[in-house]
């Protein structure tokens, strides 16, 4: 999304002029600028935002400050020149706000405003990501540029400067936005609201408003979008601001959080499932398994599969049609040609098509293991199952451990299996449900992104942690012939 349009993958969205004169009111409401003042508008796009400003000055009678937008697209550079060409305080430089010399701007700037290009980590090319790495202490992990704009941002503002910003919420708790929240934290964070999902008309958004003040640090007032507001410190460290702000609006549906004790403390894995790099190759129907592949075939499910069943229910294995053909022993060992002979037949039909992979063209994996090396010495147990995407997070129990979960399931493995009935009660419960929903990264239409390094941090109460720890049977199943044995 760039500063004045809305870029979320369906083309660009207008961002409303009320919208923008919201955010510009937001950037002056404690200090009114005046003629000697300078604005930076980062992206400006087509110049919505410098369009607000001055007609924010103008419906005050007082004289507009400078204005300066910089835009590296050189069509809309060019469109919005046009635009503002005769008004006389307002500047429009073609460039990259991310790699400008604040000197080619004029130098530092008294309010910054911006709605920053949303541009994630996978579509940002390797060079680059790399040459942001070395400029930017918020480039780390699956960053995106957003988040850069914003130390970008701060570096620009004079001490005592302003910026307004309007983002996805994700930089609230996702991993990637941890230096990000450090950073941010240094500084006064007047604000942070929550906006409806619906404020790009015709686009589903979780947008927020940030409002920060280069000062020093302070209490940061909380917009949920219920309508309630906390207003509490930012932690320094980083942590997520999101579950923070929900907790203490939420008191004692929070209670277990003050636990020591961590989900991750009483298992063996937490992770995603299996990635073979062609399911469309190594997973087939049930019914469709020729006798001589039998002994390589294992029961499989998807996330879609999954939530046929009810939460808190043991699967039934009857019931799975799928099964995937899996090169590896129970060890997690790739079989040699001569040890999977009859798969290996099998699979040559598709060897152009396996080794056009990725890992396979590098030289990473021979032309028929899996895209990552499965690890069946852990997977291979009783374990809880869950979708990776979901509206409400839900929990499934593979009770033999026969269940080889696809990429789109995550699976827990406990120490003592044995902890399973009470674990995924309480994973089910109303309480873990509402933890979740504060620390999860959103998808599209509301549904949370369920993953490991969420659920890991997950408290747990003591009796689970001791009986999650205590010595209990592996669970290991034979491997082939995925007949109930254990």
């Amino acid at each position: 999304m760039r500063t004045g349009r809305a870029d979320i993958g369906v083309g660009d969205i207008a961002t409303p002029l009320s919208m923008a004169l919201y955010m510009v009111n937001k950037l002056f409401e404690k200090r009114a600028p005046d003629s000697s003042s300078r604005v930076l508008d980062a992206g400006c796009g087509t110049g919505r935002f410098i369009e607000a400003v001055l007609l924010w000055c103008r419906q005050r009678g007082i004289q507009p400050p400078e204005i300066v937008g910089i835009e590296i697209n050189a069509r809309l550079a060019e469109q919005v020149s046009r635009r503002f060409g005769r008004v006389a305080n307002v500047r429009i430089v073609r460039g990259d706000f991310l790699t400008i010399d604040e000197k080619e701007l004029g130098g530092k700037f008294d309010y910054v405003i911006s709605n920053p290009p949303y541009i994630s980590y996978d579509k940002i090319d390797d060079s680059v990501r790399s040459f942001y790495k070395r400029l930017f202490r918020t480039a780390v992990g699956r960053f995106d540029i957003y988040m850069l704009f914003f130390e970008k941002a701060l570096n620009m503002l004079k001490p005592g400067g302003r910026m307004v910003f309007i983002t996805p919420e994700k930089y609230l708790y996702v991993v990637s936005a941890r230096n990000l929240r450090r950073l941010l934290a240094r500084y006064h964070v007047e604000e942070v609201e929550l906006l409806s999902e619906d404020v790009f008309e015709g686009v589903l958004a979780y947008p927020v408003i940030t409002v920060v003040s280069k000062c020093s640090p302070a209490r940061t007032l909380f917009r949920l979008r219920d309508n309630q507001v906390v207003e509490f410190q930012l932690p320094a460290d980083g942590s997520p601001w999101l579950a923070e702000a929900l907790m203490r609006c939420r008191g004692s549906a929070y209670g277990h959080t003050l636990s020591r004790r961590r989900l991750e403390d009483i298992a063996i894995r937490i992770s995603a499932g299996v990635a073979t790099g062609r399911d469309n190759v190594f997973v087939l129907p049930k019914m469709a398994v020729p006798d001589d592949l039998r002994a390589y075939a294992h029961p499989t499910i998807s996330g879609g599969e999954l939530a046929e069943f009810r939460p808190g229910e043991e699967i039934d294995y009857d019931r799975l049609r799928y099964v995937m053909l899996v090169p590896y022993d129970r060890e997690g060992r790739l079989l040699s040609v001569e040890e999977a002979a009859p798969l290996i037949d099998y699979l040559s039909r598709w060897r152009r098509e396996l080794e056009s992979r990725y890992v396979v063209r590098k030289g990473k994996r021979p032309w028929y293991a899996f895209h990552e090396h499965p690890p069946l010495k852990d997977l291979l147990r009783p374990k809880i199952l869950w979708r990776d995407i979901a509206r409400e997070p839900a929990f499934y129990v593979d009770p033999l451990g026969l269940i080889i979960p696809r990429h789109s399931v995550y699976y827990l493995v406990p120490k003592n299996p044995a902890v399973i009935p009470k674990l995924v009660d309480y994973l089910n419960s109303d309480e873990v449900k509402s933890w979740l929903k504060a620390r999860c990264q959103r998808a599209a239409n509301g549904y949370l992104r369920l993953q490991s390094h969420v659920l890991k941090t997950l408290s747990i109460p003591d009796e689970l942690f001791k009986e999650g720890c205590a010595h209990g049977n592996g669970g290991l199943i034979r491997w082939g012939r995925w007949a109930r044995t254990s």
